[in-house]
């Protein structure tokens, strides 16, 4: 049977695709060309050898890279060129970085609209660069939810001992409070209780739920420290948003200090955390993980 590849998908001189028949490619954009991203993408794929990748970013970059570390792409991996990225110096916050990093990003959801990639992986980019090239989003959470039409969307850190969502991302600390509402709280833990019960989770990523258990047991942390002190209402509002998703069928408790949980992970699947540190502390301390 012959196969196909999304136009513009091609391999680097002397790797050539085989792709399995019947299988959709994941797309994986290359992330800032002068950061990290290309070395971490072309090692992880030399390492996992995927059956059907989709290499999104500048051709060029692609192939200077893999020369530099002396990684041929896997057989499974194609590469969609972005087009060139112009001259740049590595491990700077350069515009025209940036604005390579965001035409893979806008490819990326292209394709995956038209169904040509099953699912997008982003490598690391420069928010700074990003902002030079004219990005207006916080990050690439908030700006993948607005493409994609999500009404709701959460960004999941996750290991194997430690999954949480936030119901706050990319914020100045200072501003956390006024954006912790009932109805956030309740949203993303919906979310997470969903992801949790999802067949992609268990297939994808290993099982999730304790097998003891039947549905996803969460936890929601504290904003405060202790849970309650200097409290200006964040306890309220997200104690009733632990009751509104209860309501709806998760099984979830709290709101606990974050600090307590630590010594609890064991006792649930999945966590809801406020703010963007308070999740990912625990979940780098813990080991190797991903921010799905």
């Amino acid at each position: 049977m012959k196969t196909t590849r999304p136009a513009a998908a091609r391999s680097l001189p002397g790797h050539p695709v085989t792709r399995p028949p019947g299988h959709v490619p994941i797309g994986i954009t290359l992330g800032d060309p002068a950061g990290i991203g290309p070395e971490i993408t072309l090692k992880a794929l030399a390492r996992l050898r995927p059956r059907a990748a989709l290499l999104i970013g500048p051709a060029a970059v692609i192939g200077r890279e893999s020369r530099r570390l002396g990684l041929d792409l896997p057989p499974g991996v194609a590469v969609h060129d972005t087009g060139a990225v112009g001259r740049f110096r590595p491990g700077r916050d350069q515009a025209n970085c940036g604005a390579a990093a965001l035409a893979a990003l806008e490819r990326g959801v292209e394709l995956l609209r038209r169904g040509e990639v099953s699912a997008l992986a982003t490598a690391p980019v420069s928010k700074t660069a990003l902002r030079r090239a004219g990005f207006r989003w916080p990050g690439q959470t908030e700006f993948l939810a607005e493409r994609l039409g999500a009404r709701s969307a959460a960004l999941l850190a996750w290991t194997r001992r430690f999954k949480a969502v936030f119901v706050t991302i990319h914020r100045p600390l200072a501003e956390v409070s006024r954006f912790i509402t009932a109805a956030a709280v309740a949203e993303k833990t919906a979310l997470i209780d969903a992801f949790l019960r999802s067949e992609s989770c268990g297939s994808g990523l290993r099982t999730a739920i304790s097998p003891l258990r039947r549905k996803p047991r969460i936890a929601v942390m504290a904003f405060n420290p202790h849970g309650t002190e200097f409290s200006r209402g964040e306890e309220d509002r997200i104690a009733a948003g632990v009751l509104l998703a209860r309501r709806r069928g998760a099984d979830v408790h709290g709101p606990f200090p974050a600090d307590a949980l630590a010594a609890r992970l064991a006792d649930y699947d999945g966590f809801v955390a406020m703010y963007h540190d308070q999740a990912m502390i625990p979940a780098k301390l813990l080991g190797p993980g991903v921010n799905v």
